[in-house]
């Protein structure tokens, strides 16, 4: 997946990550996933595994995106996911499956 298609699909990632290289990765490496993941709604007390992939990629950048956070705390969040997946994948999608 391309950065421009995984904005296509959330366009809550603010306009000021989009030229990241850490996003193009996160883009790449989950490209699967991103493609079936989804918003929770507000009162959802269950969510489906779709719902917790979105929560875990999309949401910080959602929350930077409300001003509720900073650049540099998302741009970090976004590598500490990758560093969690590249050291082991089966271990972070058993993480969202669960």
């Amino acid at each position: 997946m391309t950065v421009e298609e995984l904005t296509t699909l959330f366009p809550e990632i603010p306009a000021d990550l989009r030229a990241e290289p850490a996003l193009a990765r996160l883009a790449e490496c989950f490209d699967g996933v991103l493609k079936t993941a989804a918003k929770p709604s507000a009162c959802s007390q269950d969510h489906t595994p779709d719902n917790r992939a979105y929560m875990k990629l999309i949401g910080p950048m959602g929350i930077y995106g409300y001003g509720l956070s900073t650049r540099e705390k998302v741009l970090g969040q976004i590598e500490e996911i990758l560093r969690a997946y590249e050291a082991d994948p089966s271990a972070f999608a058993a993480e969202l499956e669960a």
